[in-house]
């Protein structure tokens, strides 16, 4: 193994010579997760039973830095154990390329980024790499970015197609259009403070004359996040207002605010505290009225709101939105960490049900949708090298079961077991 590095870095180094100032690095990761998933992201119906799955994902890349400019790579292959027959020729499409870019450096402080990247701010809210996904999340957009000691400035945009036209064509896939925002951070001693502004389009297709026609709509998202720490307290808080137009030309108007505080007693310990609002839409509401429910839109919504994914995670859009109030707790010790955390979730706005079958009056149901308790341990099994494992359990309601549409009055459970591996995190000659 040891040749096969010396051989791998004196051709790196053969590269490099060949350029006055440059370097090329070498990144790379492993993941595979089982999962045993008894109700997960929604309850199991009377005549489902639990499954079990294994998946995993394999990265390459390579960084190349140049003086004035820089090209990212990253080639992935996801895949479910067995999904293809251990003799059938291998192609599901499995093999993608996750990142592909150019940042063109302008002068020390601004930089032009092409091509497809990931796009991550703050606590990925809003826009986040989704590293839990195998797959990820990722964008073909440009962005031009300024950065200096304690200024951040980002100004971003996308443009899709389904292919290559020279005639204009519909967008039928299940993605956005187009989006530009601008996003700018500012940090102090204590004290870190972002803006966000999005333009979001998103592509509907309808009938008019009998014939079907399409046009982009488009939404704004507009917020802060602003973040506090001192000693051993540290306090997070966001907000951001959604308006303009949903997918379907609805009105929008919706909200998302949150505010958490962590104790930090020792080295060893952290407690939080704190709780969330997603605004939502009334289950009495016609497609005439205004659409009131936010969309978390591009973030990674698996950290938010429990680990069951009952909410924002390819579920629960334009729906009743959620409250949650949750209490956590972290400990480490060595190559140990132990988390748990205690959600309670409520409604944003009223769910109906029917006092008749199919018709009659409505009455409004409780707004509490249950209780759910998540616990992880991760042990650093080496600096390259990490072993996670977790189980999470929810406490359902009637109002939960309505609103996910099932008929199973049950509890729901969910455990995996994850091993990461960046085999070239600590990559150099010995």
């Amino acid at each position: 193994m040891k040749h096969i590095e010396r051989a791998v870095l004196i051709s790196v180094l053969i590269l490099s010579s060949f350029y006055g100032y440059s370097q090329l690095d070498i990144t790379g990761q492993y993941k595979a997760r089982a999962e045993y998933t008894n109700g997960f992201q929604q309850p199991l119906m009377s005549n489902q039973d639990p499954g079990f799955f294994i998946s995993q994902r394999a990265r390459l890349g390579v960084i190349y830095k140049h003086e004035k400019f820089q090209f990212d790579f990253t080639a992935q292959d996801i895949r479910t154990w067995g999904e293809t027959s251990h003799l059938a020729i291998d192609n599901n499409g499995l093999l993608s390329v996750y990142e592909a870019n150019v940042s063109l450096f302008l002068n020390k402080k601004w930089t032009l980024k092409v091509g497809r990247q990931p796009i991550s701010y703050d606590n990925q809210r809003i826009f986040g790499a989704l590293d839990w996904a195998m797959q990820g999340r990722r964008h073909d957009g440009a962005i031009l970015q300024f950065k200096d000691s304690t200024w951040n400035l980002d100004i971003g945009a996308t443009y899709n197609q389904e292919s290559a036209s020279n005639i204009q064509i519909p967008y039928g896939i299940n993605d956005y259009k187009t989006f530009q925002y601008l996003w700018a951070n500012k940090s102090w001693k204590n004290f870190n403070a972002s803006v966000l502004f999005l333009n979001n389009g998103m592509q509907q297709f309808y009938i008019e004359d009998s014939v079907q026609k399409n046009r982009t709509n488009f939404s704004q998202t507009m917020g802060t996040h602003l973040e506090y720490k001192r000693n051993k307290f540290e306090i997070i808080t966001y907000g951001y207002y959604q308006m303009g137009f949903a997918k379907n030309n609805q009105t929008l108007s919706a909200y998302n605010v949150s505010l958490e505080g962590t104790f930090k007693p020792n080295k060893s310990w952290g407690i939080t505290l704190g709780g969330e609002i997603l605004s939502g839409t009334s289950d009495e509401a016609t497609i005439n009225d205004r659409n009131e429910s936010f969309t978390p839109l591009y973030g990674t919504n698996h950290a938010f709101n429990g680990f069951m994914d009952y909410f924002y995670v390819g579920n629960h859009g334009n729906n009743v939105g959620l409250m949650d109030g949750y209490l956590k707790a972290k400990y480490s010790k060595g190559k140990y960490t132990f988390s748990l955390a205690n959600h309670v979730f409520y409604t944003a706005a009223d769910v109906k049900l029917p006092t008749i079958p199919f018709g009659g009056t409505f009455v409004a149901m409780d707004p509490y949708l249950g209780y759910e308790v998540d616990f992880t341990v991760k042990y650093q099994f080496a600096d390259e090298v990490t072993i996670q494992a977790g189980y999470s359990h929810l406490f359902g309601t009637r109002t939960m079961r309505e609103l996910k549409g099932v008929d199973n009055d049950n509890t729901s459970g969910w455990a995996y077991v994850m091993l990461t591996v960046k085999p070239f995190k600590n990559f150099k000659l010995k």
